[in-house]
C-alpha cells in the first residue's frame, strides 16, 4: 500500500477494541483505572488535573497486585505498575473539574502527545476534539451523551470512567446535526466582470446561517462550519481543501450545503470552448476558480503560471468526485452559473453517477437548485442573481432546512421558493429554476421502471423471516485486521489501514451484528492463530467476513505469489522465500476450508487483486450480477443454497493508496459509505452492489483517490452464490 502523506494519525476516544468471547491467546478486558494524586507523571501534572485515569487493557486478574501496587482500582505505584503491566497502558486521561462537576477532560497517548479533548457545554452535551501528532484538530463535534446512556445515567463522572467515551456509531447516531456551509463567489474574470456573485455568496452564507441558528442551532457557532471563500481566496487549492476538510470532519447527520456563483463554461475533451453550432452533448461544464481569467479564452491570472490553464479549472465530474467522500446525509448544491440548457440535466446526473441504482444505494437525501438552461448574473431591480433572491427571500416564518423532510414540508419549501420566483420572474423566462429531489425521483424511478430490487415487501429482514432460511440462521463473525506499523524499515509506516479497520469493525458490529474480532498491527502468528479459532468454531451456517488493510507484496520471480506483509515480517532482502509473509496461496487454501458456508475476503492491500491467480493472465467469468427484481425473502432462499467462496480486492496487481492520514483509504471510504447506508431503499446490501459501486466509483478516481477494484470466486466458491449482508433495523 502506498502512503500518500506522511502524518501521524490522532490516537482518539473513540479507540475500538472487539474481542471474541473465547479468543485464543488469552484473555483481555479493557479498565480504566484511578492514578493517585502523588504518582501522576510531570509531563500532566504540570496541567494541574483534578483527577487522573490510566486506559488498561490487559488482565482482569488485577487483585494478586492488591498492596504491591494496586489499592483496589487504584494504582499506588507507578513505577511498579509499569514495570509490570506497563505493556497494557493505552493513555491517560485526566479531568478538571468545577464545583463538583466535570468541567474538561483531556486525553493522552501513552507517550504523553494530546489526542482529545471533550469539553462540558451543558444540556448534557459535550463538545469532542481530536488531535494529530501535531496537535492539529483533525475532528470537533457536539454528542448529546443522554441520549447515548438513555437515562441510564447523565453522570459525566461515570461516563468518563468508562473505557470507551464514545465510538464510531455513537457519533453518527448521538452527535448533533452541525451545519458545514461553503460558498463561493468570484465576480472579476478579467475581461469578463460580473456584478453580483461574490455578494451572492455571502449572502447565501449568511442567509443559511441564521436559518439554522432560528431553528436547528443549541450553540450556535460550535454547531457551525461556514467556509466563505471569495475572489482572490477562491483558487482551485482552497476550494478543493475545503471539502476535503469537510470531507474528514462531518457526520452522516449534519448538513451541507454548497453554492458555487461565478464562471462556468463548457469544454470538450480536447479543451476546445463549446460554440452555439456544435452539439452541447460531447461537452462537459467546467468551473472557474480565480486562478483563470476569460476573455475570449481562458488563461491564468498569474503570467508566470506556466501551467495549461486548463488544468486549473474544476470539471464538474472532479467536484462530484470529491463530494461523493462527504458523509452528510442531507445534501443542498445550488448554482446560477449554468453554461447552456444542459446544465441542470448535467449537474443531475454527474452527483447521481449516472446511475440510479447506484444513487439509490448510497442513499443521499441530496437536493438541487439550478437554473432550467443559462444561469443569470441579476434578477433586474435587485441587485442578486435570481435564485439568490428567492432563497433569501423565503417567508422568515418557514424553515429552509425543511426542505431536506421526508414529508409535506419539503414540497412546501420548492412551492414557497417558485411562487417567488412568478411574483417576480426573470424577464422572458417565467421557468428559471428547478428543484430537484433525488429521493423523490429514485422512488419515481422505481416505481415506473423496477429496475431496483423491491423494498423489503413485507420482509422482516431482523427477524424470523431470514432466520427460517438455514444458511441464514447462524451467527455473523468477522476478523478485521489493520497494520500501520512494520518492523522492517524497507516496509514505511502506513496513516490509515488501523483506522479504517476500527470503523469496518464498528459498523459490521453495530449495523449488521456482526461479531468482530479486530487485530491492530497484529504478528503473522497470530493472524494465524485466529484463523486456527475461526476454523475451530464456526458453524455451516454462519456468515464470517475477513477484512485486511495494510502493505502487501507480489514476487514475480520464482514464488509467483502475492503475499500479506504482516508488522514482524522481515524485508524481502532479509527473507526471499518470504516466511516472515501470508502467502495468498497458503491463505487461500486455510479459508476455503472454514466450516462456514459463505466466506467474504476484503482486501485493501498492494497487489491483493492476486489473490486471484486469474489476474497474473488467465480469463475468468463475470464476477458479479445485478439482481433482478423479485421478492427479497426469495432471493436469500435462492442464493443461500450456494457455497460462497469471494474476495474483493481495491486494486489488481497494482499498488494501493493509503490516502490522506485520517481520512480513510480510497477503498474503504466507498466500502463504508455503502456500509453506512445499510442497503438505501432496498435494505439488503449484496457483493455485487458494492463491486458495481466500486467499480463506478474507479471510473471517476485521480491519482489521489485511486482504486481499480476486483471481485472473484475461489475454492469451492459457486458460480451462481452471492455474498449477502442484512443491516439491523434502526431502533
Amino acid at each position: 500500500m502506498t502512503s500518500y502523506i506522511k502524518l501521524s494519525i490522532a490516537a482518539v476516544l473513540l479507540l475500538l477494541s472487539i474481542k471474541a468471547n473465547s479468543s485464543p491467546g488469552g484473555i483481555s478486558q479493557e479498565q480504566t483505572l484511578v492514578l493517585a494524586a502523588n504518582q501522576v507523571p510531570q509531563q500532566i501534572k504540570k496541567h494541574r488535573p483534578g483527577h487522573v485515569y490510566v486506559l488498561f487493557e490487559g488482565t482482569p486478574l488485577l487483585k494478586k497486585y492488591e498492596g504491591l501496587f494496586l489499592k483496589k482500582d487504584t494504582i499506588t505505584n507507578l513505577k511498579k505498575f509499569t514495570d509490570s503491566l506497563g505493556y497494557g497502558i493505552n493513555g491517560y486521561r485526566i479531568l478538571f473539574s468545577n464545583k463538583g462537576s466535570v468541567d474538561s477532560v483531556w486525553q493522552f497517548n501513552p507517550d504523553y502527545k494530546l489526542t482529545d479533548k471533550a469539553v462540558n457545554l451543558g444540556l448534557n452535551k459535550l463538545q469532542l476534539f481530536t488531535y494529530n501528532d501535531r496537535t492539529e484538530i483533525t475532528d470537533q463535534f457536539i454528542l448529546d451523551y443522554s441520549s447515548k446512556l438513555k437515562g441510564k445515567t447523565t453522570d459525566l463522572w461515570g461516563l468518563f470512567r468508562q473505557y470507551y467515551v464514545y465510538t464510531y456509531a455513537d457519533k453518527e447516531k448521538y452527535s448533533v446535526r452541525n451545519l458545514w456551509i461553503l460558498s463561493i463567489g468570484i465576480d472579476d474574470y478579467g475581461g469578463d466582470v460580473f456584478r453580483y456573485c461574490e455578494s451572492d455568496a455571502t449572502a447565501y452564507d449568511a442567509f443559511f446561517t441564521k436559518q439554522f441558528l432560528n431553528y436547528q442551532g443549541y450553540f450556535k457557532d460550535e454547531q457551525i462550519r461556514r467556509y466563505l471563500l471569495l475572489g482572490s481566496h477562491a483558487t482551485k487549492d482552497s476550494i478543493l481543501s475545503v471539502l476535503n476538510t469537510i470531507a474528514s470532519r462531518a457526520s452522516v447527520n449534519d448538513y451541507f450545503i454548497f453554492n458555487f456563483s461565478g464562471r462556468t463554461w463548457l469544454f470538450d475533451d480536447s479543451f476546445k470552448a463549446f460554440s452555439t453550432n456544435k452539439d452541447s452533448s460531447k461537452f462537459s461544464t467546467y468551473f472557474f476558480p480565480y486562478d483563470v481569467v476569460y476573455d475570449d479564452e481562458i488563461k491564468n491570472r498569474n503570467p508566470s503560471d506556466a501551467t495549461d490553464a486548463s488544468r486549473n479549472l474544476i470539471s464538474l465530474k472532479s467536484l462530484q468526485e470529491y463530494i461523493q467522500l462527504i458523509p452528510c446525509v442531507n445534501q443542498l448544491f445550488i448554482s446560477e452559473a449554468g453554461p447552456s440548457e444542459k446544465f441542470k440535466t448535467e449537474f443531475v446526473k454527474t452527483m447521481m453517477q449516472n446511475s440510479p441504482e447506484l444513487a439509490s444505494l448510497l442513499n443521499i437525501n441530496r437536493v438541487i437548485i439550478v437554473p432550467n438552461r443559462f444561469g443569470l448574473d441579476e434578477l433586474i431591480g435587485t441587485g442578486m442573481g435570481p435564485i439568490a433572491y428567492y432563497l433569501t427571500h423565503l417567508d422568515s416564518s418557514r424553515n429552509i432546512y425543511d426542505i431536506f423532510s421526508n414529508n409535506h414540508k419539503s414540497a412546501e419549501i420548492a412551492y414557497l421558493l417558485k411562487s417567488e420566483e412568478y411574483k417576480k420572474p426573470p424577464s422572458n423566462n417565467n421557468d428559471y429554476f428547478s428543484v430537484f429531489f433525488e429521493r423523490a425521483f429514485l422512488q419515481q424511478y422505481r416505481e415506473i421502471f423496477g429496475e431496483a430490487k423491491p423494498k423489503r415487501r413485507g420482509l422482516d429482514l431482523g427477524g424470523t423471516d431470514v432466520k427460517s432460511i438455514k444458511a441464514f440462521s447462524g451467527n455473523r463473525h468477522a476478523l478485521v485486521i489493520g497494520t500501520d506499523n512494520y518492523k522492517a524499515k524497507e516496509w514505511d509506516k502506513l496513516e490509515n489501514p488501523v483506522y479504517d479497520a476500527k470503523e469496518i469493525a464498528e459498523v459490521l458490529k453495530n449495523y449488521y451484528e456482526y461479531e468482530v474480532t479486530l487485530l491492530t498491527d497484529p504478528p503473522m502468528d497470530s493472524i494465524y492463530r485466529y484463523f486456527s479459532y475461526y476454523y475451530q468454531n464456526l458453524k455451516e451456517d454462519d456468515q464470517f467476513i475477513i477484512y485486511i488493510a495494510g502493505h502487501g507484496d507480489f514476487d514475480e520471480g520464482f514464488l509467483d505469489d502475492g503475499f500479506i506483509v504482516c508488522t514482524d515480517s522481515k524485508s524481502p532482502e532479509a527473507d526471499p522465500l518470504r516466511n516472515t509473509y501470508i502467502q495468498h496461496t497458503k491463505l487461500k487454501k486455510m479459508i476455503n476450508k472454514m466450516p462456514a458456508k459463505q466466506v467474504l475476503v476484503l482486501l485493501d492491500i498492494c497487489h491483493g487483486g492476486v489473490f486471484d491467480e486469474t489476474v497474473l493472465g488467465k480469463t475468468r467469468d463475470n464476477p458479479a450480477s445485478s439482481i433482478t427484481n423479485r421478492n427479497v425473502l426469495e432471493l436469500l432462499k435462492d442464493k443461500s443454497q450456494y457455497v460462497t467462496r469471494k474476495v474483493l480486492s481495491s486494486v489488481g496487481k497494482e499498488s494501493a493508496f493509503d490516502g490522506r492520514a485520517g481520512k480513510h483509504s480510497p477503498f474503504a471510504a466507498y466500502l463504508l459509505k455503502i456500509l453506512n447506508a445499510r442497503g438505501g431503499a432496498e435494505g439488503i446490501v449484496t457483493l455485487s452492489d458494492i463491486y458495481a459501486l466500486l467499480q463506478k466509483a474507479s471510473l471517476n478516481e485521480t491519482e489521489t483517490l485511486k482504486i481499480s477494484p476486483h471481485l472473484a470466486g475461489f475454492g469451492q466458491n459457486d458460480p451462481q452464490s452471492e455474498f449477502i449482508l442484512i443491516p439491523v433495523e434502526k431502533k
